[in-house]
């Protein structure tokens, strides 16, 4: 593997612009500036570390912020680690993650389809389409589905090394390349900064660096044969967010074979070194009859785990019922807060600041994942065209009772239902194509032309 001077130009131009600064006061704004002095020395530096199989050292220290999520501040667990890592250690990851992903693609060794997180043409959109549209063909065909949300206690940083190096051998990567993983990941450490207290740094011998390019695709790598072990179940991933599910004429038979497929996951886990946080991993069950009766027990290594009726995957708030009224209501939420502070600050924003404003703060929750939870019946859609109408009114500086219709021709805006009908239709045209995850071509049949 060699790098050009051409692609790390690309590769620092493509870096998110911010003026967060690293562990060497470096931050992406002066990154940029800098480009056409710095390609060229650093293209050499990264050529000679991939020559040499050794990673700088200087670039595996990390700085952990962590960041007040809510509840109780005195508690560890209401944080969130923020890692921050040199700027140069990302353009070398990202180039070394592309090297990786052409590998993949072009061999017989790839990713599980089933693994849906970090990869080109894969979302969280994506999963959750999968997950609901399977289901539902699945019930389709009468019966019970049973699902299982796994979670795992602090996955990226319970990796072990040596296995995750000896996994990687399984997908034919050269010596050299292995090797070089091993300098990546070996002698690094890291250090704690709460405001102006700074900790003394400590090594870090398990796990993929947090904040990292590479450090997701290692973790989808090294759980990518958890599958072979749910012979039983379908197993679904988005990089540690995993959820196992199966289908039976009834949910006794359901619980049975996810029992005994988390019984084959647990010894897998054990082996690989990670932990299932048996208190947060639970179970939900679909059926189209009899609702209030299809509950039964699912054990974990001799543990009843618990039974819900709704589960936030991925960001979508999942029922048992796919009405996804609680999903709605959670964005409806967001939306009215947000659209209660574009009102007090409307009058102090050029139209491209609104603009920007509107699409980052209230459409960006109206539009995530919006093809999973859009199937929802009109009537519990209608909350969100109102918001909708409303948010494009405070935009055009209109008062709440001006119609609608003529804002959206003004600012070349859909309206809420055309809005939908768009999103969905992107997403089919992504299939079609082969622009999407390719799992989801089952879903959509192609007539032939006559």
């Amino acid at each position: 593997m060699t790098v050009t001077e051409t692609e790390v130009a690309q590769t620092i131009m493509s870096l998110k612009s911010s003026r967060t600064k690293d562990i060497f006061g470096m931050d992406t704004f002066v990154l940029k500036e800098l480009c056409s002095s710095l390609t060229s020395p650093l293209t050499t530096i990264l050529n000679q570390s991939i020559s040499e199989s050794i990673f700088p050292s200087a670039w595996k220290s990390s700085v952990v912020i962590p960041i007040y999520k809510n509840g109780d501040s005195m508690l560890l667990s209401n944080y969130r680690p923020i890692s921050i890592i040199p700027t140069v250690s990302k353009i070398t990851e990202k180039l070394i993650a592309q090297q990786i992903i052409e590998h993949l693609n072009n061999t017989s060794f790839s990713l599980h389809p089933m693994q849906f997180g970090f990869r080109a043409l894969h979302s969280t959109e994506t999963a959750n389409c999968f997950f609901t549209e399977n289901i539902k063909q699945l019930l389709d065909k009468g019966g019970v589905v049973g699902a299982v949300f796994l979670d795992l206690k602090k996955a990226f940083d319970t990796i072990n090394h040596k296995k995750l190096l000896t996994k990687l051998t399984k997908f034919n990567f050269s010596s050299s390349t292995i090797k070089w993983i091993e300098s990546y990941l070996s002698k690094r450490s890291q250090s704690v900064r709460i405001n102006h207290y700074h900790s003394s740094p400590l090594p870090i011998s398990t796990g993929v660096p947090q904040g990292s390019i590479l450090g997701p695709l290692l973790f989808s790598l090294y759980i990518n044969d958890l599958p072979s072990v749910c012979s039983n179940a379908f197993t679904q991933m988005y990089a540690d967010d995993t959820v196992i599910y199966s289908h039976g004429n009834n949910t006794s038979e359901v619980a049975e074979k996810l029992t005994e497929t988390m019984g084959h996951v647990a010894k897998w886990l054990e082996q690989s070194s990670l932990c299932l946080n048996v208190n947060k991993t639970v179970a939900m069950f679909f059926s189209k009859t009899n609702r209030k009766n299809i509950l039964a027990d699912v054990f974990v290594a001799g543990k009843k785990i618990d039974i819900v009726e709704k589960f936030e995957y991925l960001g979508i708030l999942i029922d048992t019922t796919f009405n996804f009224k609680s999903q709605i209501q959670k964005v409806c939420n967001r939306v009215r807060f947000n659209l209660s502070n574009f009102r007090f600050i409307r009058a102090n924003l050029s139209l491209q600041a609104a603009t920007m404003f509107m699409h980052a703060m209230i459409l960006s929750h109206m539009t995530y994942c919006l093809t999973t939870w859009s199937q929802a019946n009109k009537s519990a859609l209608k909350p969100l065209e109102s918001l909708y109408k409303q948010t494009i009114k405070v935009l055009d500086k209109k008062p709440i009772r001006h119609h609608h219709c003529d804002i959206l021709q003004k600012h070349k805006l859909l309206s809420w239902e055309n809005f939908i009908k768009y999103t969905k239709l992107c997403l089919f045209y992504k299939i079609i194509y082969g622009l999407s995850s390719p799992p989801l071509s089952q879903f959509v049949k192609i007539r032939s032309s006559q």
